[in-house]
């Protein structure tokens, strides 16, 4: 029996790939027991995990191998997925769904879009 990758993974890192299923899982009217499934995916919650993965990816500026980390998947499957999804952007109705879904990943996250920290001014 082949034994599910798993690697040492921050709870802030943890955290943040929670928070990006479950915004995808709302958004696409799929579980998050779909989305984590271990065993093979419907095409529902295939295209909702690479869709999470995806927006962990560009919304936190992670590298691919952190984001498979985080979702307990190898690098590879993290970069097939990253790249399916942004081939897809071609798409005007996936393209204005990703910007929206990760203009909420930043409102909840704090994250600015450009990438760099989001520091209060002093009073």
């Amino acid at each position: 029996m082949r034994s599910p990758y798993r690697v040492a993974v921050s709870e802030e890192d943890r955290k943040k790939a929670d928070l990006v299923i479950q915004i995808v899982a709302l958004r696409f009217g799929v579980s998050v027991a779909a989305i984590n499934r271990d065993c093979r995916l419907s095409a529902d919650a295939l295209r909702a995990r690479r869709v999470a993965m995806y927006l962990a990816y560009v919304s936190f500026d992670w590298q691919q191998e952190r984001v498979g980390h985080a979702f307990g998947v190898n690098r590879q499957t993290t970069s097939t997925a990253c790249r399916k999804i942004e081939d897809a952007r071609e798409n005007r109705e996936l393209n204005d769904l990703l910007e929206e879904l990760e203009g909420a990943i930043h409102a909840i996250v704090g994250a600015p879009v450009d990438g760099t920290p989001d520091v209060p001014e002093a009073a």
